[in-house]
């Protein structure tokens, strides 16, 4: 990962603390073997990070309004997560994530450029996992992945059709909070 955040070059943009942690309640795991891929209907808003345990993330100065489906690549054995997918509306991006050093590094998917976030992320999923894997620092889980491309491929396929479907859910978690927000006043 880049240690800085200052070079024109540079692959994202790197955070000392961990990515803030998903609603298990919006979460479907699928198993692929080694890994675990855990897809969430997600609303990201001031609103909801505030009803997080506290200290979870640090939303002060920064305005949060943005929603879609996520995919968290953990490992089966610890459940450590190593990467994340975040297939927003407006700010569509991923993370590699080192749960040891509690930092991630967030790089941003050009939209314009790669086209639908949701297939973007199934074809690197399908095509790159191992190496972003390794980027990620979990070599010994990145080569397991290797070793079952059978189980990971089928469960790849099984997550394209559940980032649809948490997609459409997102969707809708964001009209009804919005709804809210204007019957508030």
């Amino acid at each position: 990962m880049t240690e800085t955040n200052t070079h024109p070059y540079q692959r994202g943009i790197s955070f000392a603390i961990m990515p803030i942690p998903p609603v298990p309640e919006h979460c479907v795991p699928v198993e692929a073997g080694p890994a675990t891929f855990v897809v969430e209907s997600r609303l990201l808003t001031n609103e909801v990070l505030s009803a997080l345990p506290e200290k979870a993330v640090d939303a002060s100065g920064t305005v949060y309004d943005d929603f879609g489906a996520s995919v968290h690549v953990c490992d089966s054995a610890d459940s450590a997560e190593y990467l994340r997918f975040d297939c927003f509306d407006s700010e569509p991006h991923y993370h590699y994530i080192n749960p040891v050093k509690g930092e991630n590094l967030i790089c941003r998917i050009a939209e314009v450029a790669e086209g639908d976030p949701i297939a973007r992320t199934v074809g690197r999923m399908r095509d790159r996992l191992p190496e972003m894997l390794d980027l990620a620092g979990a070599r010994r889980l990145a080569g397991t992945v290797r070793q079952h491309p059978d189980q990971v491929a089928a469960a790849i396929a099984r997550v394209a059709d559940l980032l649809r479907q948490a997609q459409i859910i997102a969707a809708d978690m964001k009209a009804a909070a919005d709804r809210a927000a204007v019957a508030s006043g």
